[in-house]
């Protein structure tokens, strides 16, 4: 059994059910995959609904029990992100074939595949440190569409007011929240 390490994965579910898809093809992505279950409900939901093709789903993480620090106010330390899970996730998610693992950080995958896009979906799960959300915030923005959405983990950890400020400006407004997620949709271009 896939397993998640957050919560309010209903909302996630409902946010991705009710996602207007206006494109041909389908792009969405899940940064900080870890054991799979936000990616597998992403999947799920858009297999469900999507008329055109789902070209893929990018799943972006580094794993190997990295160090780093994870939040603003806290030191860096290295969390059980292993290898053996890795292999583990890439077996539980073998049957979805638009499920695309890029083994490595946030930012070595917005240096190295800046023309993938345009993006449906992106759900912020990886870094937790205010620049490191806004940095992705703003490389997905600039690669999204009308009705994309964002959603974004554990946003209580970081300044999730300056991230939504800079988004609209790209078009996204806050459409909905829980405890622990917070769901965003670009509304305008």
């Amino acid at each position: 059994m896939i397993k998640g390490d957050s919560t309010d994965y209903n909302l996630l579910d409902n946010w991705v059910r009710t996602l207007k898809i206006k494109t041909d093809k389908v792009l969405t992505c899940e940064i900080g995959v870890r054991e799979g279950l936000g990616s597998k409900i992403i999947m799920d939901g858009i297999r469900g609904q999507a008329t055109g093709s789902y070209d893929a789903h990018v799943g972006i993480d580094p794993y190997g029990n990295l160090k780093y620090q994870h939040y603003d106010n806290s030191p860096a330390y290295t969390a059980d992100y292993t290898n053996n899970m890795r292999l583990q996730l890439e077996k539980d998610l073998s049957d979805y074939k638009e499920f695309k693992l890029f083994h490595m950080t946030d930012k070595e995958f917005m240096r190295r595949y800046p023309e993938y896009g345009p993006y449906n979906l992106v759900h912020f799960d990886g870094p937790h440190m205010t620049k490191d959300v806004l940095n992705e915030a703003v490389f997905f923005a600039e690669r999204s569409v009308i009705n994309s959405r964002f959603i974004f983990d554990d946003y209580k950890h970081y300044d999730i007011d300056l991230i939504c400020k800079s988004l609209h400006y790209y078009g996204f407004k806050e459409i909905d929240k829980g405890e622990n997620k917070i769901c965003l949709e670009k509304l305008t271009p």
